[in-house]
């Protein structure tokens, strides 16, 4: 903890344009932002009744990050794991849920438009581009009520607004390891435009990627009765995978790619189609949208069975999905006190087609010493599909002036199907679950003065998780030493996951005629998670079998004073056990106890700087608690010039050239080899930006 004492950081609210000085700082800290994700229509942050944080265009352009989640990690409640080596392959960390690149829990928008994936809810971070009005709203805890499946641990919006001038922007950086990025962005009052272009050799051997991405929305029809938007957005990457080493090899350089990864890589192509419509009627006006996406995914996965066995296969995956919304809000009923009401539908069909190939099985001195990756045979091929429709409420009352009230609700429907492949697959049994999420909070203005306003809240609400596709029908097996050899361990009778969560929280603001401005936030929750997916060693199997209870604190603080700079600092407790089994009263692996983040940054003149500081503490790596992973803290740095339309920017990443791994795991066939996941030592990168 002493670089925690030692090192109080930040980083600031800097602009392209060269008159963006303190004050503007400022008044990015005290006022009071507002939000669409907290009740999916526009509200102030300080009356919501969850824990909600925001980080706002500027914010984005001044922390040094090399991609869009390194940014997240300075938010509370938010941890990434980097299985990459420099953060371009990210899994989330939040109120304790950890999917381990096998599922997520946390549902990620683009301007209120789901990107999460169909088989297994995981996120392509590539798809996120920054231009200079993008903002990230991010919901912490339960958000069923409003969201549905698998918002458990967090809602994340990237959200670009409007813009009323025409703002262009050009960008560009080069660093270590090859990184090398290019953006270009256009925005007008009617339509906004980006593209960007990113690669990158990487810090380890075998980690090459390179992501193209282009993304456009504009007005087609503005009348008096009807607004209507269309959007389309195209993703195209291919990467590589390096894997974890292993403890065992000793002094291996720490770069290293095992053999048993050489065939591990991936191409990915994604089409996004939208169109959304503002409809005035005598009710209020109407919100409908539709949106199609479609995505091929090839890619090789290794599997290490053991710490000197491991099975690889490649997996060719097409998928296809249509989503249609429909929200009215702002309706007003028959009632004596004021209130907003906001009702909406929501309703999906998708559909994924799947294909396991051979590449290798066995050891590294034979199989993977001899295999060319060719002459590959097909294993299995199915088809599965999802079918959802649902409907929420969410209503307000606001009783006082300083007292609100939220109750809502939403129902889900989801139907699964999967058809077999004669001689590939077997016939699956479909599945049809309804899950039920209430909602109540209560949110009170306890302090409301010229210098300063504070709110506090408490709300209960129930959440779920229904199973992934791929924990449902996966095909991929693995092999056994015993017969018949092989086993898949997707089961088709799988429930969905669900809990009840409590949370309590307040938001303070402050600001004096002296020039000190501050932004103070905490949540506390607790949640029992309830028929949580584990392997079965009794049947080989995924079953309805976990139980935890999941608890913590998230803290954020800012800060900014006119003559001083700005600060900010953040800490996570994320308190997580088992509930029953033989490891009850343990902490669930792979969650950090404790993560913190923080800044400080100041501006003279032109020149701006900024250090940040982010790292975990006490995270075990199996479930009887015997392995603890190393502790962490990582300092980066920039220092950028901005002048007129054009700025300069210089980063440095991992300041202090530390050795150390953000995750691991045991081995899976019991020895006492740890497979760690290495993070880069310092690498550097610099950039520019120009405006106009």
């Amino acid at each position: 903890m002493k670089n925690l004492t030692c090192i109080l950081l930040l980083s600031g609210f800097l602009s392209a344009n060269v008159q963006a000085q303190n004050a503007d700082s400022l008044r990015t800290v005290t006022l009071d932002p507002v939000v669409v994700i907290a009740e999916r229509v526009e509200s102030a942050l300080s009356t919501s009744t969850v824990g909600v944080s925001v980080l706002n265009a500027r914010q984005l352009a001044s922390i040094p990050t090399r991609s869009f989640s390194d940014a997240l990690n300075y938010l509370p409640g938010l941890t990434f794991l980097d299985v990459d080596g420099m953060g371009f392959s990210p899994q989330a960390v939040t109120r304790g849920f950890y999917g381990g690149g096998e599922a997520e829990y946390v549902v990620v928008l683009i301007n209120g438009r789901p990107i999460n994936t169909i088989e297994n809810g995981l996120v392509n971070w590539d798809q996120m581009l920054a231009n200079a009005s993008t903002s990230v709203e991010v919901l912490r805890g339960g958000a069923s009520s409003l969201y549905g499946d698998a918002a458990i641990g967090a809602v994340i919006n990237v959200r670009t607004a409007p813009v009323e001038t025409i703002n262009r922007q050009l960008s560009g950086s080069i660093g270590s390891s090859g990184l090398l990025n290019g953006q270009m962005s256009i925005q007008t009052k009617k339509y906004t435009a980006a593209a960007s272009y990113r690669a990158v050799d990487g810090y380890r051997d075998h980690s090459t990627r390179s992501s193209w991405t282009a993304q456009g929305e504009g007005e087609v029809l503005n009348t008096s009765r009807a607004t209507v938007r269309a959007s389309a957005a195209v993703n195209i990457r291919e990467y590589e995978t390096p894997g974890p080493l292993r403890s065992s090899d000793g002094s291996q350089d720490r770069s290293y790619s095992l053999p048993f990864f050489q065939f591990d890589t991936g191409s990915e192509e994604t089409v996004r189609l939208s169109v959304e419509a503002d409809i005035n009627t005598v009710l209020g006006v109407i919100e409908v949208s539709t949106s199609s996406e479609y995505r091929n995914h090839d890619f090789v996965r290794t599997l290490p069975l053991s710490a000197d066995f491991a099975d690889t296969q490649e997996r060719q995956v097409d998928a296809l999905g249509t989503r249609a919304t429909m929200r009215l809000a702002d309706l007003q009923l028959p009632l004596p006190i004021a209130h907003k009401l906001v009702i909406g539908a929501d309703a999906f069909s998708a559909g994924l087609d799947s294909r396991y190939l051979q590449i290798a099985t066995g050891g590294i001195e034979d199989a993977y010493a001899s295999a060319t990756g060719e002459n590959r045979p097909e294993l299995s091929d199915g088809s599965a599909s999802r079918d959802g429709l649902a409907g929420y409420l969410h209503l307000d009352l606001y009783p006082t002036s300083k007292l609100k009230v939220s109750v809502g609700g939403r129902v889900d429907r989801i139907e699964d199907t999967f058809d077999e492949v004669e001689g590939l697959s077997e016939a699956r049994e479909g599945a049809t679950h309804v899950a039920v999420s209430p909602k109540l909070g209560v949110n009170y203005r306890y302090v409301s003065s010229s210098s300063q306003v504070g709110n506090v809240y408490v709300s209960s609400s129930r959440s779920f998780k229904a199973p992934t596709l791929d924990q449902l029908y996966d095909l991929r097996a693995f092999p056994v030493p015993f017969p018949p050899y092989s086993i898949q361990i997707a089961n088709a009778g799988l429930n969905p996951q669900y809990g009840i969560n409590y949370e309590v929280g307040f938001y303070h603001r402050l600001s004096t005629a002296q020039g000190l401005s501050a932004m103070l936030s905490a949540s506390a929750y607790r949640l029992d998670m309830k028929d949580e997916i584990d392997f079965s060693f009794d049947t080989f199997s995924n079953i309805n079998i976990g139980e935890s209870r999941h608890q913590g604190l998230e803290v954020g603080l800012n800060m900014a004073d006119e003559d001083l700079g700005s600060v900010f600092l953040n800490y996570t407790l994320q308190d997580v056990t088992y509930l029953i089994g033989e490891n009850k009263g343990n902490a669930v692996k792979a969650i950090p106890l404790h993560s913190f983040s923080g800044g400080l940054q100041k501006e003279v003149g032109p020149w701006m700087a900024s250090l940040t500081l982010r790292g975990n503490r006490k995270m075990y790596i199996d479930d009887a608690n015997t392995s603890l992973m190393d502790d962490y803290a990582v300092v980066d740095a920039r220092i950028s010039y901005a002048k007129d339309a054009y700025r300069l920017t210089f980063d440095a990443f991992n300041l202090l050239d530390k050795s150390y791994s953000t995750t691991a795991y045991q081995d899976p066939g019991g020895s006492e080899t740890t497979f760690l996941f290495p993070a880069s030592l310092r690498t550097i990168s610099v950039g520019f930006q120009l405006s106009w």
